[in-house]
Order: structure tokens, then C-alpha cells, then sequence
């Protein structure tokens, strides 16, 4: 175990992921040149995580402490900056991995290259986001959420991707938010956007597709959209601890069918005015959102080149950006589009109970 003082902390929350906690740490021991802590940030595990990770500790090349905190990714987090002793911080998954041995040494020359050049301690960056899959030909859709997290908008930053960030930037921005038991990603790296910039480090970092491939790709991805429009409309209800939503932890294949009636069943509740408010911000949110399938087009298009996703040439956003974003930013499209979003949930609705009674 290390005793030299450590230039960067990995925070690491856990709540069941004995699976993963012992080929993550072989994966950190692997790291060269650089010196670093890990704080294991468990939520109440009842696999054993704890227990693992308190037996792992002793045999690391680095420093581990353990940190016991309720659940709720944010507040596991914030306990883990609390004690850390680096200024500069990691926030990282338990499935996360670094197939570079200097990859932690690489981040952080790049990260304080930037601080250097530009003089501010408001940074925050994150990797280049790889997908470990169980098959190995090409996925065009694997291939477009790879490429997506390389650009520089924060509707495409998320916590699979690492977050690195200083100390004192992060206590700043008041930590992750925690009001919700998840989404902190997403909160923190808007935070960060309002103030600074993000960096893309040149170092990839893998994630597990297994709860993809288990769940279905494209089930998980409506989720995910589902899940951010509400919170962008300010629906607290959906997230609240007897609303709609649930965080699936099960690894079996997502059934959204329940998931969409209940969203029209507390909508049909809901006064009229509600729901017109509710679908008019939907729709805003949604238009806002229309350069991705501009930007799908420059993928397909890379893809079938047989290029990396970190070079693809975003010749159709650019266009979009240029002669056609601005027409989304008015209330007629956020009409249109709101019109749009209503007919394809109610046609998802019926499509999803067909399925799953098929």
C-alpha cells in the first residue's frame, strides 16, 4: 500500500457490485505512474461488497478506504469527497475499466495541462466512452452513443464517462445534487457547464453493456429518454418514492408496457391545463433535441467507413447547426413537435403491450 500522498482520489460508489469490485481493483493495480487512493462509497450492499472490499484493501499497490453511507449514488459521492485527500477527484462506476496502464497518469498531465493554460481551478473533464460488449461484431448503435459522448454538449456527459474534477470546483457547485436518488450525473455536469468547460480527456474508459444487452438496447434507451424529459419538465412526481419510476435492477429484459401505462394513467389525472403545460415542455425539450438525428447520419456514415468513433466528422450537425437549429428554438416547432411525441407514446403504448403479450 502506498504512504505517498496521492494526487488524485477515485471515488467509487458501490451498492451490490461484488461482481464488479474485484476486476475493477486488478484493473487500478494495473495503472503506472500514477499515485492515487480509491474510496469505496458502499450504499448498504447485501451481496457482500463491503466484506470484499474490506478483505481486497490490505493487498493493493494503493491506498483504499471504505466509506458507509445510505444509498442514493449523489449522497455516496459527496461522503466519498468529503474524506478525500487529493484536491483533484474521479468520480468512478464500479463496471468502469482502463485497457491503457497510463491512462489515470495521461488524464491527469491533460487535466493540469488545461489548468495551466487557462489559468482557472473551474474545470471539470471526462473520458472517451468505450462499451465492452459480450459480441464482438460492430454495433451502429454502440458506434452512435460512443461517438455522441465525445462531443462537447452537456446533454451528452454522463457519469459512465468519469468525472474528474477539483476539490474546491466541486464543493463550489455544492456537490451532487441528492434531492432524487439518481440523475446526479446529469445535474452535476450542467452545473459545471453553467460555470466552466468540459474537457475531454485522450484516454478511453470502458463501461459494461451487460445491462443493455440483458434489458434491450433500445427498451433502456427510451427509458433513458423518458427519464431525463421528465426531469427536464419538472415532473417530480415520476421520481418521487411511490411515483412511476423505479431503478431496474434486475438483469432481465425491460418491459416498458407497464412503465407507459402508468405515466398515461397519472397524466389522465392530472387537470388539463397540466397536461397541456406538460406536453407543450416535452415537445420544447424534444425539438432541442432534433440535431441527433442529423448527427445519426454522420455516424452511419463513418461507421459503414469503418472509422473510429472518436473521428467522426460531424458534417450534417454542422449543417443543422448552421441553417436550421435556430427554427427549433420557437414555440410553433415545440407545438409540432409536442403533437409529434404525444402520437409516438401512444403508438409506443399499444406496440408495448402487443409485445409483451406476444
Amino acid at each position: 500500500m502506498s504512504t505517498v500522498h496521492p494526487e488524485l482520489s477515485i471515488i467509487i460508489p458501490t451498492l451490490n457490485e461484488s461482481f464488479e469490485l474485484q476486476s475493477l481493483f486488478s484493473n487500478l493495480a494495473k495503472q503506472e505512474k500514477s499515485i492515487f487512493e480509491v474510496i469505496v462509497c458502499d450504499g448498504g450492499s447485501g451481496d457482500g461488497t463491503l466484506d470484499l472490499a474490506v478483505n481486497l484493501a490490505p493487498v493493493q499497490p494503493f491506498s483504499v478506504k471504505i466509506v458507509r453511507s445510505p444509498a442514493g449514488r449523489g449522497n455516496q459521492m459527496n461522503q466519498g469527497a468529503d474524506v478525500a485527500s487529493a484536491e483533484l477527484l474521479l468520480f468512478l462506476h464500479a463496471d468502469s475499466r482502463f485497457t491503457d496502464n497510463q491512462a489515470l497518469f495521461k488524464a491527469v498531465t491533460a487535466f493540469e495541462g488545461q489548468l495551466n493554460d487557462h489559468g482557472s481551478p473551474l474545470r471539470a473533464a471526462r473520458f472517451k466512452l468505450n462499451f465492452r460488449r459480450s459480441q464482438e461484431e460492430a454495433s451502429l448503435a454502440y458506434f452512435f452513443y460512443e461517438s455522441k459522448a465525445r462531443l462537447n454538449r452537456v446533454d451528452c456527459i454522463r457519469g459512465d464517462q468519469g468525472f474528474m474534477i477539483t476539490s474546491s470546483f466541486f464543493h463550489q457547485l455544492g456537490g451532487f445534487n441528492t434531492s432524487l436518488p439518481y440523475l446526479e450525473d446529469i445535474r452535476l455536469a450542467t452545473l459545471v457547464q453553467q460555470r466552466a468547460t468540459w474537457q475531454l480527456l485522450p484516454v478511453e474508459i470502458s463501461t459494461s453493456a451487460r445491462r443493455f444487452e440483458m434489458e434491450g438496447l433500445c427498451q433502456r434507451q427510451i427509458l433513458n429518454a423518458v427519464i431525463v424529459n421528465n426531469l427536464v419538465v419538472g415532473w417530480t412526481e415520476f421520481f418521487d418514492e411511490h411515483g412511476i419510476y423505479c431503478s431496474h435492477a434486475s438483469t432481465g429484459k425491460l418491459l416498458l408496457h407497464p412503465l407507459l401505462e402508468g405515466i398515461r394513467i397519472r397524466l389522465a389525472e392530472r387537470p388539463a391545463s397540466w397536461r397541456l403545460k406538460f406536453w407543450l415542455g416535452t415537445g420544447k425539450h424534444v425539438s432541442s433535441n432534433i440535431w441527433q438525428l442529423l448527427f445519426w447520419l454522420d455516424v452511419r456514415r463513418d461507421f459503414r467507413r469503418g472509422k473510429d468513433a472518436g473521428v467522426v466528422a460531424p458534417l450534417w450537425l454542422a449543417f443543422y447547426q448552421r441553417y436550421f437549429e435556430s427554427l427549433t428554438r420557437n414555440p410553433v416547432m415545440s407545438v409540432i413537435t409536442a403533437i409529434a411525441v404525444w402520437i409516438w407514446f401512444r403508438v409506443l403504448l399499444v406496440k408495448s403491450r402487443i409485445s409483451e403479450l406476444s
